[in-house]
């Protein structure tokens, strides 16, 4: 039995993640860490940051040139609050042949790199190599079968106490080197993936740099998480900013949380808390738009749809789209609607404007005002809540719609005093008394507000309404009485 079981985990061993996936999740060794970067200013750069970025085993970049560059201005401490033009020389920014190669080799079928690198040939591997990858394949199939075989000794404990079945024991079986693929990544490539990142440490001082962007990463994400399944630790990084956040690594992020890999984020730079927590607007509503659409009809109605859903709003737009951009929010919010808008955040020309639409459209057509080469970047706006507190043209629309309900609820008051002056107060008081049950405080309030009367007046009135009741109530005893003696002489 036990032997049987062993037999059927090593058929099912190079489906390992299938079988991971079933039952209770487990965490895999290598660890996915997601690290921002600066938006502008290298100075906020922190050490948990310079961490996650130098002890990765593998970097995933959305630029592995933009990274690259980054990473050799924080190994040579040149952190400024200035922009850094990324250079053209490959050298400049830290990348060699190794760095391109490495791109293709790691996200191409096995069979294939089989066939271009002789480190990948399985005669290439030593016996050493060899030895190690099939110590690892015996023990996690003894792992599988660990709870079974536990199991089925009990049972024959219990069935035969005295062993006279004979006693069962694990028998190792010769494996087959085909059995050596891993979460699709052959043991070979392994030994070669780890020797290139331990050559990139010892000369670079970081790991091996593969690009991440929005254009690959769903053909690259099983690969990625594969690597992560093997032990080694990947750091995600974006060109600006935390990744996922309008940048790429959402699906990257979504197929870990899947596939029961542990994630670290460290926070960080974002465009979008700078912006909030200077504009000066409410905060504790928001909605991030990212990017408007492209098609004109589809920006519009984005917008319209909070006209009736007051709320800020958070949007980031190109230096070449933004005029365009505020002539839309002014179609539909008007001129007179107060934004914020900012660009070049944390460097050294940031600017930050606030001010009615037109006015801030206005300023970033007057080049005396602003440069057009300082316009550059990624630009972020905020939308205050459409209401009347940051819209003049909406507080004008209130203040007008005001003002006539207040005439209309004037002639209104004048017709009711115009009927009440044709009422008997005292019979309408009378009428009011008999049905009312409640107190005589809460009789005058409702007095003050039927005949708009002074409180005296209402007091005075139900005074009269309390005599006249008694009267009646002495009148009826009499008429009671006399009914009873009429009845007696009968």
């Amino acid at each position: 039995m036990i032997r049987f079981a062993t037999r059927l985990v090593r058929q099912f061993s190079s489906k390992i993640d299938e079988i991971i996936d079933i039952g209770k999740p487990s965490l895999s060794k290598g660890v996915l860490t997601i690290c921002p970067t600066p938006i502008g200013n290298l100075q906020d750069w922190t050490p948990r940051q310079d961490k996650a970025l130098f002890e990765a085993d593998v970097i995933a970049c959305e630029d592995t040139r933009i990274t690259g560059f980054l990473i050799k201005m924080i190994r040579n401490k040149k952190l400024s609050n200035e922009q850094l033009p990324i250079p053209e020389n490959p050298k400049d920014y830290d990348l060699d042949d190794d760095d391109f190669t490495i791109q293709d080799v790691i996200f191409d079928s096995t069979k294939q790199l089989q066939v271009k690198l002789p480190e990948l040939n399985q005669q290439e591997i030593t016996a050493a190599d060899f030895n190690f990858y099939k110590q690892k394949k015996i023990e996690e199939m003894k792992e599988r079968v660990t709870q079974e075989v536990k199991k089925q000794k009990e049972y024959l404990s219990e069935q035969d106490p005295l062993h006279f079945m004979g006693k069962q024991e694990y028998e190792e079986e010769e494996m087959n080197p085909s059995e050596y693929e891993v979460y699709g990544l052959t043991a070979p490539f392994m030994v070669y993936l780890k020797s290139k990142i331990a050559v990139a440490k010892k000369r670079k001082g970081r790991g091996v740099l593969i690009s991440c962007h929005k254009f690959n990463e769903e053909k690259r994400i099983d690969r990625i998480i594969a690597m992560l399944k093997m032990g080694l630790n990947i750091t995600l990084v974006c060109d600006a900013g935390t990744p996922a956040i309008s940048d790429p690594g959402y699906q990257l992020v979504n197929k870990c949380i899947e596939r029961n890999v542990k994630i670290d984020v460290i926070p960080g730079a974002s465009a979008i808390s700078v912006a909030l927590s200077t504009c000066g607007f409410p905060t504790d509503n928001f909605t991030f738009l990212g990017f408007l659409s492209k098609e004109q009809h589809d920006r519009d109605e984005n917008l319209r749809f909070f006209l009736k859903s007051p709320r800020t709003l958070v949007l980031f737009e190109s230096p070449s789209r933004v005029h365009q951009t505020l002539l839309t929010i002014e179609k539909i919010f008007g001129e007179t609607q107060e934004l914020w808008i900012g660009f070049e955040l944390t460097k050294k020309f940031e600017k930050k404007i606030r001010g009615k639409c037109r006015e801030v459209y206005e300023m970033l057509t007057d080049p005396k005002v602003i440069r057009p080469s300082h316009l550059k970047g990624e630009v972020t706006i905020i939308i205050a809540p459409y209401t009347a507190t940051y819209n003049d043209e909406l507080r004008a629309e209130q203040f007008s719609t005001g003002n006539k309900q207040n005439e209309f609820y004037q002639e209104e008051e004048e017709s009711i005093h115009n009927l009440i002056k044709n009422v008997d107060a005292l019979q309408v008081a009378q009428a009011f008394g008999e049905k009312f049950r409640g107190s005589d405080r809460e009789f005058n309030d409702v007095l003050q507000k039927a005949l708009r009367i002074s409180k005296t007046k209402a007091t005075k009135l139900i005074v009269e309404v309390r005599h006249m009741q008694r009267i009646e109530q002495n009148l009826k005893k009499i008429r009671d009485r006399l009914g009873e003696r009429e009845e007696y002489f009968k």
